[in-house]
């Protein structure tokens, strides 16, 4: 690591906007100075990225489990540990074919006639931030890397300040392989957040809610930085009067009990036929008790990752349970 580069900043004493623009102006120079990112130096970055979760799995995995208060030593392994890999692998295996040019037709004809030639060819953009969320904290940071390194790309990381633990050690384990003006990992806060996403980046990637996507959009557009944004949505499932019912179910809780919910792909509600609602609850019961015979104490079972995410679904149970008791029913009406 470069020593006049500090990789990160702290929980307590957030990177100032000035620390985090002099990293993007070294590595915006190193980009400029090295020139052409050969196939060779990008396979080699991508093989640094799975050493990185390769060596560094069980502080990773330890600190996502004192983030969470407690996460499931195994899904954790799963969904952000092997899950990055895949991804890294698969652009080391087809990089060479990434990296091809290719043909297009030349318009108009009279200019092919002329010998003109027309093709696509890819090529880095040069420094790209990455903002990452809270709920697959290791996982949502290094696939992005996949590509953003695969691309010839250098990269700024700004990890949710809502798993700070698992922040300081990606920071860590990432330092002992790359050199700041190649990633550099900023840790902090709110603040830290809003003023990486001023920076003028080549580009700006960001995973996370919309409301704050808002912000992230609206703080890039001062410097006209292209943004990619994965969002939160509604994951709806529709149960069909023929479905078979068991493996609807072992299927839909699989999703929902991942990560206690806490997953962009867990089903939020469910359309279900009303003949077959009372098949439809005793079967969910069912595969939620095949997988967790209890949740309590369960070390296969991940907890909330914080108190006010924790207070928000006891809401939404107290609602439904005062619905239920209160709102009058069809024939009552």
């Amino acid at each position: 690591m470069s020593e006049s580069i500090s990789q990160t900043g702290t929980m307590d004493d957030d990177m100032s906007a000035e620390q985090m623009q002099t990293i993007l102006e070294r590595q915006k120079q190193a980009y400029l100075a090295d020139g052409v990112v050969s196939t060779k130096l990008r396979i080699d970055r991508l093989e640094r990225a799975v050493n990185v979760l390769k060596n560094n799995q069980k502080e990773l995995v330890e600190a996502m489990s004192a983030d969470f208060g407690h996460r499931s030593e195994h899904q954790s392994i799963f969904t952000d540990i092997a899950s990055a890999i895949g991804p890294i692998r698969h652009a080391q295996k087809h990089l060479a074919g990434w990296q091809k040019k290719q043909k297009r037709k030349v318009t108009p004809g009279i200019l092919a006639l002329l010998g003109a030639k027309a093709w696509v060819e890819y090529q880095p953009l040069g420094v790209v931030g990455v903002i990452s969320p809270w709920n697959f904290p290791v996982n949502l940071t290094f696939t992005p890397l996949a590509g953003i390194l695969a691309a010839g790309n250098r990269c700024m990381i700004k990890p949710s300040e809502y798993t700070p633990e698992t922040s300081k050690a990606m920071a860590a384990a990432i330092a002992k392989e790359f050199d700041a003006d190649e990633i550099a990992v900023i840790t902090g806060g709110p603040e830290t957040g809003a003023n990486f996403s001023s920076l003028a980046f080549d580009h700006l990637l960001f995973t996370g809610a919309t409301s704050v996507a808002k912000h992230v959009m609206r703080a890039a557009a001062a410097n006209l930085v292209p943004v990619t944004l994965e969002l939160g949505g509604k994951s709806p499932v529709v149960i069909s009067r023929t479905a078979p019912m068991a493996a609807t179910t072992d299927a839909l809780m699989a999703g929902k009990m991942l990560n206690a919910g806490q997953i962009c792909l867990a089903p939020d509600y469910v359309f279900v036929p009303s003949e077959r609602m009372g098949e439809f609850v005793e079967s969910s019961k069912k595969s939620v008790a095949k997988m967790y015979p209890t949740l309590v104490d369960n070390p296969d079972y991940t907890s909330i990752v914080n108190d006010r995410h924790f207070d928000r679904i006891n809401k939404y149970v107290e609602a439904v349970s005062y619905t239920h008791l209160t709102l009058p029913t069809n024939r009552e009406v």
